[in-house]
């Protein structure tokens, strides 16, 4: 069985969920299970490198917060949270030693040490930075994702329109250098291709799509466009398994957009089956899209041939759906 944990926008921040939602993907589609545990908003997902762990926001009081899986159950039990230094934490991601936590709202990144059992310890330290871009909500840093890999820690800052680069030396997070993108690109979320490695990055207010690479020398390989239309806010990126496809949402629209992975070239767009989409995964030949405001997940098959995709199914009702998360354990 796959589990999709969902995350979602509780009461604290006008949702309708009441905290992490459990979904089985079976032989008949999509089959919700009930309340995986109760949580504020907890509106981003991603697992721990300890089995059976993952870690959430709440967006909306401002903590970052772990939890434990049950067994095989559709259950999750509270290890312990902490507060953030800052407000509207959006983003988390993980390694094993560490927990880097995006703080939209007042611009810091709060990195927390993670214990042996994958207990969110104490904040140990928070980045900052200056700057701020040409449209209304680049008033200044919001840094929006995180990505490490090896000493090397990369944040998308959607306020100032870069990409900063971090190294550990010793025990502390020191800045490399930083990535100028175009004025008024927002940049958002990043996908690494399973296969290629690749480094992807998604503009939110331009709906640019970005392959990076350099290291910590960072630097812009290619860029393309995912067909944003005026007003549209794009969001969430996901590449599927084979490396050769890559797919984001688009709010305002509400269209869900396949494009080629080496190209970067639009294959298809077709509506997201609700009302603000936002987070999406790639399960084997499948796409599952979580729809906000309409309170819907839809599943998508990609032809493994072209990435074109075809709506399977009739959307599954979720409350305030936002993030989705795949289990395979």
């Amino acid at each position: 069985m796959t589990l999709l944990w969902i995350g979602s926008y509780t009461e604290n921040m006008g949702g309708f969920s009441r905290g992490i939602a459990a979904v089985k993907l079976g032989d008949k589609g999509l089959q919700f299970l009930g309340l995986g545990a109760v949580a504020q908003s907890p509106s981003f997902l991603t697992h721990s490198h300890s089995p059976g762990i993952l870690y959430a926001v709440d967006e909306g009081s401002g903590k970052v917060e772990g939890f434990q899986r049950k067994g095989k159950t559709a259950s999750l039990v509270s290890i312990g949270s902490q507060p953030t230094s800052g407000t509207l934490p959006c983003h988390l991601s993980a390694t094993s030693q560490w927990l880097y936590a995006c703080n939209y709202g007042t611009g810091q990144v709060d990195v927390y040490p993670l214990d042996s059992n994958g207990v969110i310890r104490p904040v140990h330290q928070t980045l900052t930075s200056s700057g701020k871009g040409p449209k209304p909500e680049q008033d200044g840093p919001h840094p929006h994702s995180s990505l490490a890999f090896g000493d090397t820690v990369l944040v998308a800052d959607l306020g100032t329109d870069r990409v900063n680069v971090y190294r550990w030396h010793e025990s502390r997070l020191e800045a490399e250098s930083s990535l100028e993108l175009p004025a008024g690109t927002g940049p958002r979320d990043f996908a690494v291709s399973p296969v290629a490695g690749k480094i992807y990055l998604l503009g939110e207010l331009s709906g640019s799509v970005f392959i990076l690479g350099g290291g910590r020398n960072l630097q812009i390989l290619k860029a393309g466009s995912c067909g944003a239309q005026p007003g549209d806010h794009a969001a969430g990126l996901a590449v599927d398994p084979s490396g050769r496809f890559l797919f984001t949402t688009l709010r305002g629209s509400n269209r869900v957009v396949s494009m080629d992975a080496n190209s970067l070239e639009l294959i298809s767009a077709l509506p997201s089956g609700g009302d603000t989409p936002r987070g999406l995964c790639v399960v084997g030949n499948l796409l599952f899209v979580a729809n906000q405001k309409s309170g819907t997940v839809a599943a998508f098959q990609i032809d493994q041939q072209s990435g074109a995709l075809v709506m399977v199914g009739t959307p599954l009702f979720v409350d305030s759906p936002s993030c989705l998360l795949p289990d395979f354990s």
